[in-house]
């Protein structure tokens, strides 16, 4: 299955929703700038994903548009604030909004999305039960989302000593994964899945997410700039703690020359690009980034199996592709 070209077919619902949701302010600057991002296109693998399980559950994908256009507009959201928070000056192959604009713009239009998305979110036609429990599900995932986001920073400014693998997975599921979830449980409650089916669902979403973000931290170092749209190697000036990074700094000895390499580089502005790369040659060397392919491709088998419940359609055969998209890609 060409699980891009299924993405773009099935998003054309949602773009049209996420549009009709932007088109109204007086505010010429801000319309632009909370436009930005969603216009510049990206994948929609997290709206899709709900109206693909709605559709598989149920046959209620078209009733999921509106919630999974609140999902994509949350994800933006936090794109420009991620932005903001990281200093990267590029997004999807364009300018970052703090860029084109400037700081508090960015701020006040990821605000405006997040006023968005709930607006989306409250016209999903369902019974108003399902209505404030959806409503409860996504202010909670936005709720872990700020907390997974905060950790992130943290990191970079705990000793890496101090950091497990554990620690690593924790935030991932909450910065990425919790967002993946609320997509695929919210889809199975809008087509009034039994809680078997909602339960499968969230286990097969918070995999995608978690071998989506692991493999995210791949293209960092490895991915093409031209495609990913983001500046290769800005994940070790951050100083962020991957699991390639936490992996690496486990496995090499206080006195190899690739620690010393790597330590050089990690959380340094001023890094340059040939120091980049040979921190990128270290991480290859010790196998820490085939470490976290393998790790990826885990999720990848644990997700696939939670589809069990599902009876034989294009929709499992979408969810199947996905999650193997998800851990092998090049944006």
């Amino acid at each position: 299955m060409d699980i891009v070209a299924q993405l773009e077919v099935r998003s054309k619902g949602v773009n049209e929703a996420i549009k009709s949701y932007l088109e109204d302010g007086e505010n010429q600057k801000l319309l632009l700038a909370v436009q930005h991002y969603p216009s510049a296109g990206g994948k929609r693998l997290r709206p899709v994903l709900a109206e693909v399980v709605a559709q598989a559950i149920g046959g209620a994908g078209e009733k999921a548009i509106p919630f999974a256009a609140a999902i994509e507009l949350i994800h933006n959201f936090t794109l420009v604030h991620d932005d903001v928070m990281d200093n990267d000056d590029m997004r999807r192959g364009r300018p970052s909004v703090h860029v084109l604009f400037d700081e508090p713009t960015a701020i006040i239009a990821g605000d405006a999305l997040f006023a968005r998305a709930f607006e989306a979110l409250s016209e999903t036609d369902v019974p108003s039960e399902s209505t404030r429990r959806l409503l409860k599900l996504t202010a909670h995932a936005v709720w872990l989302i700020a907390e997974g986001q905060q950790e992130d920073m943290d990191f970079e400014r705990i000793p890496h000593t101090k950091l497990s693998i554990g620690d690593y997975e924790r935030m991932i599921w909450k910065k990425t994964a919790v967002l993946f979830e609320c997509a695929a449980e919210g889809g199975a409650i809008i087509a009034k899945g039994t809680e078997e089916q909602i339960s499968a669902m969230r286990d097969y979403a918070r995999n995608l997410g978690a071998g989506f973000q692991i493999y995210d931290d791949i293209l960092s170092l490895l991915g093409d700039e031209k495609l990913t749209g983001k500046p290769v190697g800005n994940d070790i000036r951050n100083g962020k703690r991957t699991l390639i990074v936490l992996h690496a700094l486990k496995e090499l000895e206080s006195d190899d020359p690739g620690r010393k390499i790597l330590l050089s580089a990690l959380g340094n502005a001023d890094a340059t690009p040939d120091q980049l790369t040979e921190a990128v040659q270290v991480l290859k060397d010790c196998g820490s980034i085939d470490f976290a392919r393998e790790k990826a491709r885990r999720h990848a088998i644990q997700g696939k199996k939670c589809l069990e419940i599902l009876e034989p359609s294009e929709e499992k055969d979408f969810l199947v592709a996905a999650i193997d998209y998800a851990v092998d890609r090049n944006v």
